[in-house]
């Protein structure tokens, strides 16, 4: 079984709960080779403190904090560097106040929250500076009618359920704006996106 099969089943009977209330951890190198999803994390620090990962049964992050940075990533072959979180959890919500990475050339920024609640409502908000227009796509947004580097901003929220697809549970929307002030809002629903017109930013002479 894999992490996240394990993640979704309940402990055993013996492990009611389980909080650490310190921890360090230094310099590590996760990999997870899901071939939908490929992920690395290389020279990963983090700490923490009060943080139960198990409740009633059910892995989770149920209270508590925690920081967690690293020398670079890949997610889904989109490499970054610097990638940090800080998150805090209470009995009712995750809140991520800070997620961030840079690219090549810019800067990934956003905040998100997860509820505790079994539908694990998740709701981000990410804001690009200097990156890739199309940057998205390979995390499932669909390709944008835009090229080169700009900026870009997405809101979107969806359910993390277990044995649930995730797709159909995803609303959002996204705006971007690349190097030559052309732009496009793009809105989804229910996972599916209605494409937008792509316009300039430039006042029309």
């Amino acid at each position: 079984k894999n992490w996240q099969q394990l993640w979704m089943e309940t402990t055993p009977g013996w492990l009611n709960s389980l909080q650490l209330k310190r921890f360090s951890a230094s310099r590590n190198l996760i990999i997870d080779i899901d071939p939908d999803f490929p992920w690395q994390l290389t020279a990963l620090d983090g700490y923490g403190a009060n943080l139960t990962l198990v409740t009633d049964h059910k892995w989770g992050v149920w209270s508590g904090s925690a920081n967690l940075n690293a020398a670079a990533a890949t997610f889904n072959r989109v490499d970054v560097r610097r990638p940090s979180l800080a998150l805090t959890a209470n009995s009712s919500t995750v809140n991520i106040s800070e997620l961030s990475a840079f690219t090549e050339k810019g800067i990934l920024e956003a905040t998100a929250s997860v509820s505790q609640t079994p539908q694990r409502q998740t709701h981000i908000s990410l804001n690009g500076r200097g990156v890739p227009v199309n940057i998205l796509q390979q995390w499932g947004w669909p390709e944008l009618p835009l090229t080169g580097d700009g900026n870009i901003q997405l809101t979107a929220s969806g359910d993390i359920q277990a044995n649930v697809p995730l797709k159909p549970t995803v609303s959002g929307q996204l705006h971007a704006v690349n190097a030559t002030k052309q732009q496009v809002t793009q809105t989804m629903n229910a996972g599916v996106v209605s494409s937008g017109e792509v316009t300039s930013t430039e006042p029309v002479q």
